[in-house]
């Protein structure tokens, strides 16, 4: 009876460490499997929107490791917020409401990031022959686009609009390198950064992303957004696909397709504006006459290295219209568009693949 006692205690050590074996090694191997055989969100990608800078923001993110995916987008919509809070001239408590308030008065330092937005807009504004400038803020405000679209009411008068004018021009901007200082050299002036803040946000949102070693995504701005990297082939890539919209109508024009990264950003009369006894006056001003620009429905700008100067060659492309457009495009490498018409006609640089 002893010895059956024994052996039968032997079988259960035995058998115990077996258990132990198997888990010890059955564990680790299924850790490893989920690892291996999840695909995270490389099938289907983390999408997350939320409302700023005037539009809904929207960040499409594949990658294997989710928390480091979900911990990225985070990161990005953050770098977002806070250009946001530098670049909002109707917050009160932004900075950009501070120097629009002190610089008449005397030098107002800025932040790196405004700086930085306010030297991307002295490049495009000396390459466009003015026709972008970020000293419209009094303009903006005289014509309040967005006010006469939910109110009412006619568009400013010539004398208006000849008033305001010697308050634009960034000549009338002084700007300290050294010091990195603004100061306003007419009094009354106020700087609207609206033609390139939300492409300086997207390239912050961008460099959040990569920094967390997320490469491969889509940042939606509504007018101007990013592709990044290879879209995984789980998920139908490995291109990309960016629809240009129809500014005359419902649904799109075409698609234009990347196979690498890039920068795509529209301007149009579509987005803002109202109507005034049957006259359409949208949020596009051109600062060297204070009226809305005409001669293009919309215009997409592809090929950009950046979102700052993407989003504000839009805009100032815009302005120019069609024919100086594509005169201006011809004399510059890497940047391609497609623009239309108000009658409906689209144009083309060489290189914009725009499949329809």
């Amino acid at each position: 009876m002893e010895k059956e006692w024994e052996e039968k205690g032997k079988r259960n050590r035995r058998d115990t460490l077996l258990v132990i074996i198997i888990v010890l090694v059955l564990v680790p191997l299924t850790v490893f499997l989920v690892r291996r055989l999840d695909p995270g969100y490389t099938r289907e990608p983390l999408v997350v929107e939320r409302y700023l800078l005037d539009d809904m923001v929207t960040i499409t993110a594949y990658g294997k490791d989710r928390r480091k995916v979900e911990r990225a987008v985070e990161d990005a919509f953050r770098a977002m917020e806070r250009v946001q809070d530098v670049a909002d001239r109707y917050r009160e408590g932004s900075e950009l409401y501070a120097v629009n308030r002190e610089a008449s008065e005397g030098e107002v330092a800025v932040s790196d990031d405004l700086w930085a937005m306010l030297q991307a807009a002295l490049e495009v504004y000396r390459s466009t022959g003015g026709a972008f400038d970020v000293t419209v803020g009094p303009l903006v405000d005289l014509w309040d686009v967005r006010g006469k679209a939910e109110r009412g009411g006619p568009p400013p008068s010539r004398e208006e609009i000849e008033r305001v004018l010697p308050l634009v021009g960034m000549d009338k901007l002084d700007l300290d390198p050294v010091r990195r200082t603004v100061r306003f050299k007419v009094p009354g002036m106020s700087l609207d950064l609206g033609g390139l803040a939300k492409g300086y946000a997207l390239d912050r949102a961008v460099d959040a992303l990569r920094a967390e070693g997320v490469n491969s995504f889509v940042v939606n701005m509504v007018s101007t957004s990013a592709v990044v990297g290879e879209k995984p082939r789980l998920a139908g890539g490995p291109g990309w696909k960016v629809a240009v919209q129809n500014p005359r109508g419902e649904g799109f024009l075409g698609v234009l397709n990347f196979t690498s990264d890039a920068v795509v950003s529209t301007s149009g009369d579509y987005q803002r504006y109202f109507e005034y006894e049957g006259v359409r006056y949208h949020h596009i001003l051109d600062p060297r006459t204070g009226y809305p620009a005409s001669g293009l429905a919309s215009l997409t700008v592809l090929g950009g290295t950046d979102g700052v100067h993407s989003d504000a060659y839009s805009t100032a492309l815009f302005i120019l219209g069609l024919e100086r457009s594509l005169e201006w495009l011809g004399n510059r490498e890497g940047l391609e568009a497609v623009l239309v018409t108000p009658d409906g006609a689209v144009h083309t640089t060489p290189g914009a693949n725009l499949s329809r």
